[in-house]
């Protein structure tokens, strides 16, 4: 396989319009657009202006972290380490920051812990060998626990507008962690189809036998996926922690089990080689969508795990079905 036909774009198959391998992504967004419609009758204040950028503000940390997982399930692989990343980063820069190390220093250490971290495990897994669900189950701990250490219990907070901005400043109308989220996926989605590496990544997913034999440095190309994967996961660890004002050791937890969510009903294959960024951009708005309709009809936060699993399942079920059709 020359890696010109690994880099044809998985989601539609072959060139020019094809109805049956287009349905899964246009599954998808008539989903999204669905939903919105049945949230705007059950509540009219959905499609308000303040709360159309309060979705989109709250897409925005699925949808960063989506961007790096994207890559890595795009190579058959997994990252279980990204809410580890997002609490250790979120901590040691807000620890750094109340401690006055220069916000733009604290940031750049932040993404470069992220960087660090994800690049020891794409070493893990492409030199050592170890499954991806056991090194970055490992590191997830490893990188869980550091934050314990580092936060002894306690929540930082107060700090200042220059660095709160990235959560919730605004460039316009329109805010300032939205504008960084589109520019991040337009950046990804450019790099994993116009690019050389791009076309490795797709390549290595569909076949890595075939990308061994083809000469593609299928290590190379492992430990930078998961390296995207840290560096993503420590722009959302920047962007939550400035939206929120706060730091504490427990923050990733909840974004572990949504951004693989996130990617998966987005179109990305489980098993590689299938998917891209703006079917994850789908995805985290739709994940986003059910949990806001939520809140805008008053159902208890202990109901949301139940409905929002359901939804899961149900959006994987549907893009299931229509990706057999389509074969």
């Amino acid at each position: 396989m020359n890696q010109l036909a690994a880099g044809k774009n998985m989601e539609t198959g072959k060139p020019g319009f094809d109805f049956k391998h287009s349905l899964a992504p246009m599954v998808r967004l008539l989903s999204l657009l669905a939903l919105c419609v049945l949230l705007s009758f059950l509540n009219p204040n959905f499609l308000t202006l303040k709360n159309i950028i309060n979705v989109l503000r709250q897409t925005t940390i699925l949808a960063v972290l989506g961007l790096g997982l994207t890559a890595v399930i795009l190579t058959a692989g997994i990252d279980l380490s990204v809410g580890g990343v997002i609490a250790l980063v979120g901590c040691l820069t807000a620890q750094l920051i109340i401690n006055h190390v220069p916000i733009a220093a604290a940031i750049l250490i932040g993404v470069g812990v992220g960087a660090l971290i994800g690049a020891l495990n794409g070493v893990m897994v492409a030199k050592i060998g170890l499954p991806a669900f056991v090194a970055t189950y490992g590191m997830m701990w490893i990188a869980q626990g550091l934050a314990q250490i580092l936060m002894q219990g306690k929540i930082v907070f107060g700090l200042p507008e220059e660095f709160l901005w990235l959560g919730t400043g605004y460039i316009g109308i329109i805010p300032a962690p939205v504008i960084i989220t589109l520019v991040l996926a337009v950046v990804f989605h450019c790099f994993l189809h116009q690019t050389v590496y791009g076309r490795e990544i797709y390549a290595l997913g569909a076949n890595r036998s075939a990308a061994d034999y083809s000469g593609i440095r299928t290590t190379n190309t492992l430990i930078m996926v998961y390296t995207l994967s840290g560096v993503t996961a420590a722009i959302a660890a920047l962007l939550m922690t400035a939206r929120l004002d706060a730091a504490e050791a427990g923050m990733g937890e909840p974004f572990l089990m949504q951004s693989i969510a996130t990617v998966v009903m987005g179109g990305t294959s489980l098993l590689g080689g299938e998917g891209g960024i703006p079917g994850t951009m789908i995805g985290a708005l739709i994940l986003t969508l059910v949990v806001n309709g939520l809140n805008l009809m008053g159902v208890s936060s202990l109901i949301h795990p139940i409905v929002t699993g359901a939804v899961i399942l149900l959006a994987v079920f549907f893009d299931i079905v229509t990706r057999r059709w389509s074969e």
